[in-house]
C-alpha cells in the first residue's frame, strides 16, 4: 500500500454557513481540559487527529508485528499555534484577554481565538478534516486589528511532536514540494501483508525549524491564511485533490465542508428540549462516532474502510487507544447506532469482517478449529493481534464470531436487503457457524451443547464453563445461519439442520430456585463482576423470559458490577429497566450512564468514571448511550418472523430531566420516519419518506393501514407497529 501526503499554505479568508447558532452544537470553554486527551477528535473516515495532538493516524495503515501492531503515528503537521513576533526584541507578545475554544459540531471544525487589548488585535484559528476532499486536513488563520499605522508580524510554530516512531524515513525531491518517503518498520502478518506500508509526505515549502513569519503590513487590518495537507495510497490521487482544494477559495472549500456536515444533521438527529448540556452531549457523540466513519459524498473515491475502534479513527497509537484496533465493541455497543445513521456506514463494516475472512479462518485453524474465528483484536491482516499484556482475552472470549453474526441479523431486520443477505451476510455466517459448532461440545447426560473454557464479556472471569452471554449468542447465530442458508444457499454442503439441532439443544445456565440466570457455571450471587454480561440476555439479546426472572438478574448484578466499570454498562441497565416498566431504576443509570464520564469542556468520553483510568474518545460508551436513547426512551425496537419484519415504538417517553425528544431520520425498509414525544403532549410518529417496500401500520386497536410518504398519527401509549409484507 502506498500512501501519499502533500501540504500546502495559501492565502484566503472563509466563513461557514450562519446556521450554527444553535446552542445545542456549539461548545465553547474558556479553558482546556486539564488532560488534553480530552480534546475533541477530528476525523472524517479516511484520517483524523486530536486537536492540539500530536498525531495523524491515516485509515487502514498499521505498524508492528502481531500482538504489537497499532494504527502507525504521523507527527501531527497540522498542530499550529500563532502569536504575535516583537520584532525589536525578538519575543513573542502574549495574548493576555478573552480565549475562547469553540468545538462546532454543525459545521464539524474547531476554532479558537485569542484577543490583545493594545492594538485590537484578535487572531482567530480554525481545523478540520475536509468530509468532501476527504484527502484533506485543514488549519486557518485570521487575524483583525482595530489599527493599522505600524507592520505586525505573526509567527506560527508547528508543534507536530516528535519524530514518529512507525515510520523510516528517507527524504527523496521532486520539485516544488519537499517529499519525504516514510515505510513502516514493521508487517503485521507476514502470511496476508508480505510488504511494510509506504507513505509519501511532501510539503509545499520547507518551514526551517518548523515555524514561519507573517507579516501584516501597514495600512492592513486583515491578514488570512491557509495550510493544506492531503493524503492518499495513490500520489496522483494526492496530488489531484491538493489542486482541486488550491483551485478554489477559501470560502468555498470551507463551505463544501460545512455543506457535507449540515446534510448529514438534516438526515439524522436526535434532539431534546428543556435541558441544554444533554442535547450538546447527544450531538457531541454522534459527531465523535460519525466522524470516524467514512465521508458520503467525496471528490474522489473512497479506499476500503478498515473498521470502528473503540477510541475512534483520531487515535490508536496507545495502549489506552486500543491501538487502533477492531472488538465486539462495533458490532455490538456501535452498529445498531450507526445503522439509524446511514446503512451504508454499516455496510461498510460488514466490509471490513468479511475482506479480513482470511484471518479469521486462519485463526480458526491455528487454534484447532473449522470456520472463521474472528480475533478479539483485528487490525490490518484480520489475524489476531491483541496485546500481548491480555493473551486470556483473546484465547477465551470468542464471543465476538456469533456478536458479529446478531449484528448481521439486526441489519437484516432493519432494512430487509436481500441482496445484501446472499452477498455479504451469508459468506460470513457460513464460516462463522461451522467455528461455532466446533466450539460447543455435546454432554451426553444433560443431552444439550456445552462451551467450555470461556470468558464472557466480564472479563474478570476466566476459564468459565457455559457463560451465559456466549450461549445464548451462539444460539441466535445458528438459528440466523439456519435461515440465512434457506434464503441464499438451501442446497449448500452446510446443514441448516445441524445448525438448529445446535441452538434447540444449546444448554442456558437457570438457576430455577433463585429465579435467575448465573453469569457462568459456578457463579455465585455476589460475586463482583467488571460490566455487563447476563443482563444482556434481554437486551439486546432479547432472550425470551419471565417478567421476574429479568428483574432478578437485573437486581442481582446491579448490586455487583464495579464502580470502575465501562459506561455502557448502565446504558444497559437503563434500557432492560425500561422494558419493565421501571422508570426511577432506567433514570438511575442512564444518567450513571453519562454523567461521570463525560468531560465537561467538549463532551469527549472517557471510557470510565472520572478519577479512574480509561479510554478517551470512547466511542463504544458513546454508542451504549445513545441506544438508551433509540432503543429505550423512544421505545423502538425491530424484530423478524419468517420473511415478516417489524418495528414497534413502546412505552415512548422523555429523557429524565427534558420535556421533549425528537427523533429524525429513523431508518426502517428503506423508508425514513420521525418521531416527536412530549412530556404534556400527545406524541407524534410521521413517515418523512416511503422507500420501495410496502408498509403497513397498525396501533393497539386499528386496522392496518397502508403507510405513504407524510402519514403521521398522533399517540400517547398505544403501541405502534410498522411491518413489511
Amino acid at each position: 500500500m502506498l500512501i501519499f501526503l502533500v501540504i500546502a499554505i495559501i492565502l484566503s479568508h472563509t466563513y461557514c454557513f450562519d446556521n450554527e447558532k444553535n446552542n445545542a452544537f456549539i461548545l465553547e470553554s474558556k479553558s482546556l481540559p486539564s488532560d488534553l486527551n480530552f480534546m475533541p477528535s477530528l476525523s472524517n473516515g479516511y484520517m483524523g487527529f486530536t486537536v492540539f495532538g500530536d498525531a495523524i493516524f491515516v485509515n487502514g495503515v498499521y505498524n508492528g508485528y502481531k500482538g504489537n501492531s497499532r494504527r502507525a503515528r504521523l507527527p501531527n503537521w497540522l498542530n499550529i499555534s500563532a502569536s504575535i513576533f516583537n520584532v525589536s526584541n525578538d519575543t513573542m507578545d502574549p495574548i493576555h484577554t478573552n480565549i475562547s475554544y469553540v468545538m462546532n459540531l454543525s459545521g464539524g471544525y474547531f476554532e479558537w481565538s485569542k484577543q490583545q487589548k493594545e492594538g485590537g488585535i484578535t487572531i482567530r484559528q480554525r481545523i478540520y478534516a475536509h468530509r468532501f476532499y476527504n484527502r484533506a486536513l485543514i488549519y486557518e488563520l485570521s487575524v483583525e486589528r482595530e489599527t493599522d499605522q505600524e507592520a505586525l508580524t505573526i509567527n506560527l510554530q508547528c508543534n507536530s511532536g516528535s519524530e514518529t516512531e512507525a515510520f523510516d524515513l528517507e527524504t527523496i525531491g521532486e520539485s516544488p514540494y519537499k517529499i519525504l518517503k516514510a515505510t513502516t518498520k514493521e508487517v503485521e502478518h507476514q502470511l496476508f501483508q508480505p510488504n511494510r506500508t509506504h507513505i509519501y509526505v511532501a510539503f509545499s515549502e520547507d518551514l526551517e525549524k518548523d515555524q514561519k513569519l507573517l507579516k501584516l503590513k501597514t495600512g492592513h487590518r486583515f491578514l488570512h491564511y491557509r495550510f493544506v495537507i492531503t493524503v492518499d495510497s495513490d500520489k496522483y490521487v494526492a496530488l489531484e485533490e491538493l489542486k482541486s482544494v488550491l483551485a478554489r477559495g477559501q470560502d468555498e472549500v470551507f463551505e463544501k465542508h460545512c455543506a457535507s456536515w449540515h446534510v448529514f444533521w438534516n438526515n439524522f438527529g436526535i434532539n431534546v428540549k428543556g435541558n441544554l448540556e444533554l442535547a450538546q452531549i447527544i450531538n457531541a457523540g454522534i459527531f465523535y462516532m460519525a466522524s470516524s466513519l467514512p465521508s458520503v459524498a467525496t471528490n474522489k473515491p473512497n479506499k476500503p474502510y478498515f473498521g470502528l475502534s473503540p477510541t475512534g479513527l483520531a487515535r490508536g497509537q496507545l495502549d489506552a487507544d486500543y491501538e487502533g484496533h477492531n472488538f465486539w465493541d462495533t458490532e455490538i455497543w456501535m452498529l445498531p447506532v450507526v445503522t439509524q445513521m446511514h446503512n451504508g456506514w454499516s455496510k461498510e463494516l460488514f466490509n471490513y469482517r468479511l475482506s479480513h475472512i482470511q484471518g479469521a479462518i486462519y485463526n480458526a485453524n491455528r487454534t484447532g478449529f473449522l470456520g472463521a474465528r474472528f480475533p478479539w483484536e483485528s487490525a490490518f491482516t484480520g489475524t489476531e493481534v491483541t496485546n500481548p499484556c491480555c493473551p486470556e482475552v483473546a484465547e477465551q472470549e470468542i464471543h465476538i464470531s456469533a456478536d458479529i453474526a446478531i449484528a448481521l441479523q439486526g441489519y437484516y431486520t432493519n432494512t430487509l436487503d436481500r441482496n445484501w443477505l446472499c452477498d455479504t451476510a451469508w459468506p460470513l455466517l457460513s464460516e462463522i457457524a461451522v467455528f461455532l459448532s466446533n466450539r460447543t461440545d455435546f454432554n451426553t447426560e444433560t443431552k444439550k451443547y456445552h462451551i467450555r473454557d470461556v470468558m464472557g464479556p466480564d472479563e474478570d472471569h476466566e476459564h468459565v464453563t457455559d457463560n451465559v452471554y456466549t450461549n445464548v449468542a451462539f444460539q441466535k447465530a445458528f438459528k440466523f445461519a439456519s435461515y440465512t442458508q434457506s434464503q441464499c444457499s438451501p442446497n449448500s454442503n452446510h446443514s441448516s439442520m445441524d445448525w438448529l439441532q445446535h441452538a434447540d439443544n444449546m444448554f442456558i445456565l437457570y438457576d430455577s430456585v433463585n429465579d435467575f440466570h448465573p453469569q457462568h457455571l459456578g457463579y455465585q450471587p455476589g460475586e463482583e463482576i467488571k460490566q455487563a454480561d447476563a443482563i444482556l440476555l434481554g437486551y439486546p439479546l432479547q432472550l425470551k423470559m419471565n417478567y421476574s426472572t429479568r428483574y432478578n438478574d437485573l437486581e442481582i448484578y446491579e448490586n455487583v458490577t464495579r464502580q470502575s466499570g465501562p459506561a455502557m454498562t448502565w446504558s444497559m441497565f437503563a434500557i432492560n429497566f425500561l422494558e419493565l416498566g421501571l422508570t426511577s431504576k432506567a433514570d438511575k443509570y442512564f444518567l450513571k450512564g453519562y454523567q461521570s464520564y463525560v468531560r465537561p469542556e467538549f463532551k469527549v468520553w472517557s471510557e470510565t468514571e472520572i478519577g479512574f483510568p480509561g479510554s478517551a474518545n470512547f466511542l463504544t460508551g458513546i454508542g451504549g448511550f445513545l441506544q438508551s436513547i433509540l432503543f429505550g426512551y423512544a421505545g423502538i425496537k425491530f424484530d423478524m418472523s419468517e420473511h415478516i419484519s417489524q418495528m414497534s415504538i413502546q412505552n415512548a417517553s422523555v429523557l429524565p430531566g427534558t420535556n421533549e425528544l425528537n427523533i429524525s431520520g429513523l431508518k426502517f425498509a428503506d423508508a425514513l420516519f420521525e418521531l416527536q414525544i412530549k412530556k404534556t403532549e400527545k406524541n407524534l410518529f410521521k413517515c418523512s419518506q416511503i422507500g420501495s417496500r410496502v408498509l403497513f401500520f397498525q396501533g393497539n386497536h386499528s386496522k392496518p393501514t397502508q403507510i405513504f410518504t407524510g402519514f403521521k398519527v398522533f399517540f400517547e401509549t398505544e403501541v405502534l407497529t410498522i411491518r413489511t409484507i
